[in-house]
């Protein structure tokens, strides 16, 4: 059916979101479709786009129905294509049906943008701290019926793919998955950060250049990031700090800083992701104090750009974060660890240096064609294990 790469193959990747090149899991599952069709496959896609068409403002409630809208398009289509490689919590309503209108041979599998149940368990955890506030409506869906979904979709597929090894642990030991049908597969680096150039030694006397990549989101550890910064403007260390990706306004975000501290801060809240690269030019520490991630784009991309991670210990940088040779860890909500780090990294330039570059290193081989490679590879063995020839 398929030559030694993926010539041949259908592919159907499934999403519940609108397919976005600049949106995290949007654009990495477009990222990811291009790769396999580079490598022969024949990719097709179902998003918001495909199940609500004509509609641009998506809520929550777009997300409830994707599951059906999707197990509608399948019983249309499903058997035109080998593979069925589908975002978790969505597919287990076409899959408790019988899969309707699927071939014999054909696998489908559940693919995880960071496991829903491990980013409830941080959320509750975090709430029960005073650190932000869940709404009454949480425990009725996303912290309720969606980690029922999701749980089903992993149960319900023939095999689950996901990004770091927490959830792999969660997945196998909570929810009941065996070994054999759990996958780690990493995300890779878009390819306008492949090829930058070394990082460069800071201009003599220059402040500290931190940076923060992110959403303006309590999951995303802004409060530290807020403590961290007042803490070191007080100690009189002299740096700037650069936030991008925010979401929000620039005047929210800046609203969290005194007043005296704003003239060293700058917000950019949306840009393209190809401009990250020419963005971060120049910054030299990236704050990274996120409570829980699937895998840590953001992170990945700023060690590319040769900006020395200073991060909570979650999603990938457990994998290309080593502390002291790539990188600095500090446990997730720890102020004072945070500030000891950018601390260590502002008085020994030589030092924070030698670890921007090592962060580069660290993820340099991150290509989508060798994810590419590894994905046909689950997929034919999969294909195999049905009696596929």
């Amino acid at each position: 059916m398929q030559d030694g790469r993926g010539r041949g193959l259908r592919v159907l990747l499934a999403i519940h979101h609108p397919l976005d090149p600049d949106m995290g899991a949007p654009g990495v599952t477009l990222a990811l479709g291009n790769a396999l069709a580079s490598r022969g496959c024949a990719v097709d896609y179902f998003s918001y786009t495909e199940a609500f068409p004509g509609t641009t403002v998506h809520t929550a409630w777009h997300g409830v129905r994707f599951p059906w809208e999707l197990a509608r398009h399948l019983a249309r289509v499903a058997g035109r294509y080998d593979v069925l490689d589908v975002t978790t919590g969505d597919c287990w309503p076409w899959a408790r049906a019988g899969r309707p209108g699927a071939s014999r041979d054909q696998v489908l599998v559940t693919r995880s943008h960071g496991l829903e149940h491990t980013y409830s368990e941080r959320l509750r955890a975090d709430s029960s701290k005073g650190l932000h506030h869940l709404s009454w409506k949480y425990p009725l869906y996303h912290g309720g019926f969606r980690l029922w979904e999701v749980r089903q979709s992993l149960l319900l597929s023939d095999h689950t793919v996901l990004l770091n090894t927490q959830d792999a642990t969660y997945a196998r030991e909570r929810l009941g998955l065996p070994d054999a049908r759990l996958s780690v597969i990493p995300h890779a680096l878009p390819a306008v950060f492949h090829g930058l150039p070394p990082a460069r030694p800071a201009p003599e006397g220059a402040p500290l250049r931190l940076a923060f990549v992110g959403s303006w989101l309590p999951a995303k550890g802004t409060a530290v990031l807020v403590a961290v910064a007042k803490a070191l403007f007080t100690q009189g260390l002299p740096f700037t700090l650069t936030m991008l990706g925010t979401g929000v306004a620039e005047r929210e975000v800046l609203e969290s800083f005194p007043s005296t501290m704003r003239e060293r801060l700058r917000v950019i809240p949306r840009y393209p992701n190809a401009e990250l690269p020419r963005l971060l030019e120049g910054e030299e520490v990236l704050l990274f104090p996120s409570h829980s991630e699937g895998y840590g784009m953001a992170l990945v991309e700023a060690m590319a750009c040769g900006l020395v991670p200073v991060t909570t210990p979650v999603g990938v940088a457990q994998e290309v974060v080593l502390h002291e040779e790539s990188g600095l860890r500090v446990p997730i909500g720890d102020v004072s660890a945070m500030v000891a780090a950018v601390n260590t990294l502002a008085s020994d330039g030589g030092r924070r240096l030698a670890l921007r570059r090592a962060a580069q290193n660290a993820v340099s081989g991150l290509f989508w064609p060798d994810i590419a490679e590894r994905m046909i590879g689950l997929y034919k063995s999969l294909l195999n294990g049905r009696g596929t020839s």
